[in-house]
């Protein structure tokens, strides 16, 4: 029997066995056994078995032996092999060939000269008489591939199939190809479980219900806090947002997902920046102290905002600090603060002043420069060089979290609505894409892999046009990536109402249509459909795609 693998010979660089089993009877091709769950990489490749001479040779240790089973009969009027009807388990590395009778159906039995053994023969099952590829332990029991659940087939399972030898020359790609699988498998159970989250959260929303916000575009948060402030405001509401414009006349937008997209963007966008409860880089915030802000409850407003766009389709705040959604998480109590973590600049070199200091002199100076800090902590313990880091230490602590506990409180009993913080707390990995912003920066090809293309028929006079325009439109976001005219950012508000795309996506898909009745892009945020203009020339297109996305903030001008 002739058996050569046709994939990866030249990495493996395995010579191929060559065992003389009588006349030759019939060339074929096989694939490998297939497991679910082996990686791409491993589908199953071709095999060549031939059958040659009677003089068989045995087969030496450093040969490359691969099983392979035939979808077909070999010579024989039996009906084709069946995967059910597949028994293998591991065999040793040498083989020879047994003197055995002949099947009736003419193919030889192979048969092996050490404990382990396999053959080609008839078997009986509940369909009739099928022939069978399989491997047997004489000192246990034979596995079936159908007696073990899919689901659960690891990769060790499908390198079992193999010799030892076989696997043992090229490791570090075996372990690469584990631990590509290993994380391939955790992407996908945790996209899973952030869907069944998703599907939890928004599974609490009442579409019975309406709560109405009226929107100044100048003064989002003005008519947010008066609508949360009423006694019939429920976060569990469905969510209906009526914008106006600057002379106070209505955008006329009925509101089918759209402006509520565009509403809670705008919200998310004060919260973090105009509000003043938050401090620190725009994508890693901490909360900060705000009397004014306490006093009007903004912090559980905040909270709210955030857990309803969530819950209600908007846009993931996706600005929170690792420190903070660790805080969320575990508590304040249970959350180290390092002095980096200070993003006040004179409060953090105060404290790593006392760090720094390596004599007596050098501490005293700095305390004395962080007394006001050290008083407001309440510390009154002798800061010596022995307990300077122990000291800065908990200083950092008390100015991060315990100066902002209450406001931290009100920012928590704001983010159990919907269950939002029941899910953070209960699946922290998989929920902290919704808070804590990926380093990944949006691409031209996240924004082109959005769109399903709607084309006029094939062939056709408008389907030429329209493949010039959608290259033009593919160039125009390469350009948005690179160059400050018009971001990716503002071509995803123009016709999504979002600056981000969310966790799982936007529902509906978003479609790319083509028009040739206008200059200017036209969007339907509620169904996430752009249409762009036909043009002939790139400059005249990408002209009128940065006037239109420039020159409508608002839906009255979409």
């Amino acid at each position: 029997m002739y058996i050569k693998n046709v994939q990866q010979q030249a990495s493996r660089q395995k010579r191929t066995s060559r065992v003389d089993l009588g006349k030759c009877v019939q060339m074929y091709r096989a694939p490998f056994l297939y497991l679910p769950g082996a990686p791409n990489s491993l589908n199953p490749p071709l095999v060549e078995v031939q059958c040659l001479s009677s003089n068989t040779p045995s087969i030496s240790g450093g040969d490359e032996v691969i099983w392979c089973i035939e979808t077909k009969d070999i010579c024989t009027n039996a009906p084709p092999i069946s995967a059910d009807n597949l028994i293998m388990s591991s065999v040793s590395a040498a083989i020879t060939i047994d003197e055995t009778p002949t099947l009736s159906s003419g193919t030889s039995a192979i048969s092996s000269g050490y404990t382990h053994s396999f053959s080609i023969g008839p078997t009986i099952s509940g369909t009739g008489h099928t022939p069978c590829f399989s491997a047997s332990n004489n000192s246990g029991p034979s596995h079936s591939p159908t007696q073990t659940n899919a689901h659960s087939t690891t990769y060790s399972t499908y390198l079992d199939l193999f010799e030892e030898e076989y696997l043992s020359d090229d490791t570090d790609l075996q372990e690469a190809i584990s631990r590509s699988l290993e994380s391939s498998t955790n992407e996908s159970d945790s996209r899973m479980t952030l869907e069944r989250i998703m599907e939890q959260i928004g599974s609490r929303v009442n579409s019975d219900s309406t709560v109405r916000f009226n929107i100044i575009r100048r003064n989002v948060w003005d008519g947010t806090s008066r609508a949360m402030g009423r006694s019939n405001f429920s976060p569990d509401k469905k969510v209906d947002v009526k914008f106006t414009d600057d002379y106070g006349t209505s955008e006329g937008a009925v509101d089918n997902g759209g402006p509520t997209r565009e509403f809670f963007r705008l919200c998310l966008h004060e919260i973090k920046d105009k509000i003043g409860i938050f401090e620190g880089p725009s994508n890693a915030k901490v909360l900060t102290c705000n009397s004014k802000a306490m006093k009007d409850n903004a912090y559980f407003y905040a909270g709210q905002i955030m857990a309803m766009s969530i819950a209600h389709g908007g846009q993931s705040p996706c600005f929170l600090s690792e420190l903070m959604y660790e805080c969320l998480q575990k508590g304040p109590d249970n959350v180290k603060v390092k002095t980096e973590d200070i993003t006040d600049e004179e409060t953090r070199s105060q404290l790593q002043l006392i760090l720094q200091a390596q004599t007596d002199s050098q501490l005293q100076d700095a305390v004395a420069q962080a007394a006001s800090l050290i008083s407001l902590a309440g510390h009154n313990v002798r800061i010596t060089l022995e307990n300077k880091q122990e000291t800065a230490l908990d200083l950092a602590h008390w100015y991060v979290l315990q100066r902002t506990r209450a406001p931290f409180e009100r920012f928590r009993d704001g983010l159990t609505s919907l269950g939002v913080l029941d899910a953070l707390q209960n699946d922290p990995v998989q929920s902290k894409c919704l808070f804590v912003k990926a380093e990944k920066a949006l691409t031209a090809n996240d924004v082109e892999n959005l769109f399903q293309i709607i084309h006029s028929e094939r062939g056709s006079n408008a389907f030429q046009a329209e493949c010039r325009t959608l290259a033009f439109w593919q160039d125009y976001l390469q350009d948005a990536e690179i160059e400050n005219n018009v971001s990716l950012e503002d071509v995803l508000v123009f016709f999504t109402g979002c600056d981000s795309i969310p966790a799982l996506g936007f529902s509906p898909k978003p479609s790319l249509e083509f028009i040739t009745c206008s200059r200017f892009p036209v969007a339907n945020t509620c169904e996430n459909i752009l249409r762009i203009p036909v043009h002939a020339v790139y400059t005249s297109f990408r002209s009128d795609m940065d006037f239109a996305i420039r020159n409508s903030p608002g839906f009255g001008r979409a």
